[in-house]
């Protein structure tokens, strides 16, 4: 099988067990009183329903020839995982105040930026008084009093946030996050090594910024990655799945049989390396005379 054979039997693969899963999953509203003592069943209510979103727009893209842009959706997937799969654990109380001071932390963070950035004479047109921000300065300081309190109290220290390594180690998945995450990060920020990893051609020639076959890659990357990481995601917040209004029901038998059958294919696809070897000049019979990443 060819490699755009392959990268597009995945695709097909992928579309079917999306739309199968998507048949039988249930993502239901939630109660303000209970969201109220666990801020966790609104993180996983919302994690799942934007990662299968993500998953639809990975397809999306991929059938319009630019599933290569997809790899930006694996970073926030594989942090996700990380939390849910730490503060899962947590005492009830623990967990609720952490998120909650974090949430607090973000909106008056991005509060004072856009204060900023527009000055507090826009600030009041849009009906913020200069009074209350103010005071959202004293409680950003407060907020990150809290948070560090949070860090001594659960163990990452006097930051204001856990390192993500730190967390991944909590959860087992150490080795996964530095897979992930150094290498997704670059689709996210300025990368220089991203830059070059893009550019290929032969020794004397030109180069080229659109080479198919690790675009291919790239796209297979995110569609083998995407799935594994929603499907760790959803098996990790399993004693939450009621409280986050998450439900998964397949009543028809051939409907069921369906998702196993394509659940089986998608995991019959094989994992996909991140790291291409061509980027390396390398083939299965050894360095490559040809086509090479600038990398090189």
């Amino acid at each position: 099988m060819s490699d755009t054979t392959a990268s597009e039997t995945r695709l097909a693969i992928v579309g079917e067990w999306l739309s199968a899963l998507r048949r039988g999953l249930i993502i239901g509203d939630l109660k303000t009183e209970e969201v109220a003592s666990d801020l966790r069943s609104l993180a996983v209510n919302y994690i799942v329903r934007r990662q299968v979103e993500a998953l639809q727009a990975a397809v999306v893209l991929a059938n319009a020839g630019l599933g290569h842009l997809a790899g930006g959706f694996v970073r926030p997937a594989l942090d996700e995982l990380l939390w849910i799969d730490w503060i899962k654990d947590l005492p009830k109380a623990a967990a609720h105040e952490l998120l909650n001071d974090m949430g607090r932390h973000d909106t008056i963070r991005s509060l004072l930026a856009q204060r900023e950035y527009v000055g507090d004479e826009v600030m009041q047109q849009l009906w913020y008084p200069v009074a209350a921000l103010d005071a959202a300065v004293q409680q950003k300081d407060e907020v990150e009093a809290e948070l560090r309190n949070h860090g001594e109290t659960l163990g990452w220290g006097k930051g204001v946030y856990p390192r993500g390594e730190w967390v991944a180690e909590r959860t087992g998945r150490g080795p996964l996050f530095r897979y992930l995450h150094s290498a997704t990060s670059r689709s996210l920020h300025f990368s220089m090594g991203e830059v070059m990893r893009n550019g290929w051609g032969e020794r004397g020639g030109m180069l080229t910024t659109i080479e198919p076959e690790f675009r291919r890659n790239r796209t297979d990357f995110a569609l083998d990655q995407l799935p594994r990481l929603f499907s760790d995601t959803l098996a990790a917040c399993h004693s939450l799945r009621e409280a986050a209004g998450l439900e998964f029901e397949i009543e028809d038998g051939e409907e069921s049989e369906r998702f196993v059958t394509a659940a089986k294919n998608l995991a019959a696809c094989g994992a996909i390396p991140l790291v291409h070897a061509h980027e390396w000049n390398l083939g299965p019979h050894g360095p490559l005379g040809q086509v090479q990443s600038i990398e090189e």
